[in-house]
């Protein structure tokens, strides 16, 4: 019989002590990690200082600065993207890091598989992504995406038939499945709280889960914010009463990392998961996993790592992956750094607040689905008697704008908006040009409907 193989982690040290150098100039140092290192690096080299000590208020209303970041970026000159919630294009240094790297690895993969996990992404990645979201290192689990981090939770904590977790009809489909399968294979009991849409205060959502939360509740998850409403919820007041019940709190995180200057401990919770490639603007497959230390040994990998496997790393475990995502991430999380989650975030909320405005007078019978100051980086709004996905194919194919169209929700039927979220460094110009043409587009999908 054929012995079991190394785990990464143990393959990668023997390999990596025999491997030789990455061949081919790199897009970014791979040192850079800080702010001011990267601020530097593009002075260097003819680039835009991303420097400013105006208030993050002042410069999110200065398009010419964002015109500056804009030029970081390579992006499809023939469409409009206003679809950033899903992904977040990365930047023209980690799509170079990303292509060389992918070269390099796949001319010799036995060597560069291990080589680029031990010296890279284990270290220097690593590292970087922890600064973002303000943690240790050793508290963080690499993985692929907010799912693949937060199903290891749901699907690893200990329950039994009869607990309670609670959950809400606005969370991302793939956990409430997730949540599904365990209550069909470990008889739990699902506490489905419905919010209003929109929701009145974050004291009328912390009541709704408070009332929802038993002392037989186990566990609550909690979406910040959800994808379907762009709703933020009070996560810290409803941890701190979660836990005098002796519950623990997972947060999806997945549309909040990179917008928050505090990301994981200011929100008082004891699991968190979230992509990269949404406002941290990586590349396409890594996602992280965050967990108090005191509760790492109780959560079951989704895939058995080996025994020898301690910490965090025992949920790092997938086999052979892409290992070249990693090191083109670095460039990604340090524009991110150069940036500040404070200064992206209120760029997106006057975004918002611009194009709230503009669909307003445009259409004053418009429904939002949060209230702006509850939101902030995703706009719902819903036309009355408008189809969101032909409005959707209408816009990408008459008028090159990408929007999200959301319809079908199966967790919550009545919700029939378009999504509109824009990046930090989208133009006025190009939220003008989606309200004309959806003033356009409207009135022939009413008539039609």
């Amino acid at each position: 019989m054929m012995s079991r193989p190394f785990d990464r982690r143990t393959l990668f040290k023997h390999t990596a002590l025999f491997t030789g150098a990455v061949t081919g100039a790199l897009a970014l140092p791979l040192s850079i990690g800080k702010a001011e290192d990267l601020d530097a690096w593009l002075s260097d080299q003819g680039g835009p200082s991303l420097k400013d000590q105006r208030s993050p208020g002042i410069v999110a209303r200065d398009e010419a600065y964002w015109a500056r970041v804009r030029g970081l970026y390579h992006l499809q000159p023939d469409v409009v993207n206003l679809d950033h919630g899903w992904t977040n294009p990365p930047p023209r240094a980690a799509m170079t890091e990303l292509t060389a790297r992918a070269r390099t690895l796949e001319a010799l993969p036995a060597e560069q598989l291990p080589k680029q996990w031990e010296t890279i992404s284990t270290t220097k990645m690593r590292a970087a992504l922890a600064a973002a979201m303000n943690v240790q290192p050793t508290e963080i689990a690499l993985v692929r995406n907010a799912t693949e981090a937060l199903d290891t939770v749901l699907l690893g904590f200990p329950l039994k038939a009869g607990d309670e977790v609670v959950c809400s009809a606005h969370d991302y489909y793939a956990m409430l499945d997730a949540l599904e399968q365990r209550r069909a294979r470990d008889g739990i009991v699902l506490k489905m709280i419905n919010p209003p849409v929109p929701a009145p205060s974050m004291n009328a959502l912390e009541a709704l889960y408070v009332d929802a939360i038993t002392s037989r509740t186990r566990l609550v998850l909690l979406t910040h914010p959800s994808n379907l409403t762009g709703q933020y919820l009070p996560v810290r007041r409803i941890s701190e009463h979660a836990h005098r019940v002796g519950a623990e709190v997972v947060v999806d995180a997945a549309q909040s990392l990179g917008l928050l200057d505090d990301p994981v401990m200011s929100l008082g919770c004891d699991y968190y998961g979230a992509s990269a490639h949404k406002w941290l603007g990586a590349p396409v497959g890594l996602g992280v996993l965050w967990m108090r230390p005191e509760h790492v040994a109780k959560i079951w990998p989704l895939l058995p790592p080996m025994k020898e496997e301690k910490g965090m790393a025992r949920f790092e475990w997938i086999g052979t992956a892409p290992e070249y995502v990693n090191p083109a991430s670095i460039p990604a999380i340090a524009l991110h750094a150069a940036l500040g989650a404070s200064r992206k975030a209120e760029r997106l909320k006057y975004l918002s607040s611009y194009l709230r405005e503009k669909i307003t007078r445009a259409f004053p019978n418009a429904r939002f689905y949060a209230r702006h100051e509850l939101s902030g980086t995703l706009t719902h709004v819903e036309f009355q008697g408008v189809d969101p996905i032909a409005l959707q194919k209408r816009l990408r194919e008459q008028h090159g704008i990408l929007i999200q169209g959301m319809g079908g929700i199966r967790s919550d039927p009545s919700l029939r908006a378009i999504r509109i979220s824009p990046n930090v460094f989208t133009a006025r110009t190009e939220l003008d040009r989606f309200v004309a043409a959806a003033s356009r587009e409207i009135p022939r999908l009413e008539k039609r409907g």
